[in-house]
């Protein structure tokens, strides 16, 4: 049974440089008619030499697949069968992608948002550590899939 006052939550902090946090807001249900709506708030600070850049945001939408097919992405890149994994929101509003292998392994994030009448655009690349992005990280995104898929067939 599934605790109602619990907010799966993906936190992504495994580098000195980022802290990202993922949490679901709400699940909007369709019936069958179409694939529910996931709607997540987002909290991400990166640390720079010069200070540290900041963005919030409580209005994402990711699929529920692109969690799923961010945490098989890790695997091919821990089975040695892919060099890059990425996990993006409807619409690549946010777009956390890792590149590399073993030996070295990077990290970029793209976060896009709009302001009328333009998009501002972050983008920010640094190195990761492998085993941490990507076996760890595996292991978190899996449960926070379990954790958003027990939600929605409890509602």
């Amino acid at each position: 049974m599934t605790d109602p006052s619990h907010r799966p939550e993906l936190v992504i902090n495994h580098s000195p440089q980022l802290d990202l946090r993922i949490a679901l807001v709400s699940v909007r249900d369709y019936e069958g008619n179409a694939r529910p709506d996931y709607r997540m708030e987002m909290h991400c600070r990166l640390r720079h030499s010069g200070g540290e850049f900041t963005y919030s945001a409580d209005n994402l939408y990711f699929d529920l697949d692109a969690f799923a097919e961010f945490s098989s992405e890790l695997q091919k890149l821990q089975q040695g069968s892919a060099e890059q994994a990425s996990l993006k929101s409807r619409g690549e509003m946010v777009v956390l992608k890792l590149k590399g292998n073993s030996r070295a392994l990077r990290a970029t994030l793209n976060i896009r948002e709009y302001l009328a009448p333009t998009m501002a655009t972050f983008d920010a690349e640094f190195e990761v550590d492998y085993d941490l992005f990507v076996n760890q990280l595996r292991a978190e995104v899996d449960r926070f899939v379990d954790e958003l898929g027990a939600m929605q067939s409890s509602a």
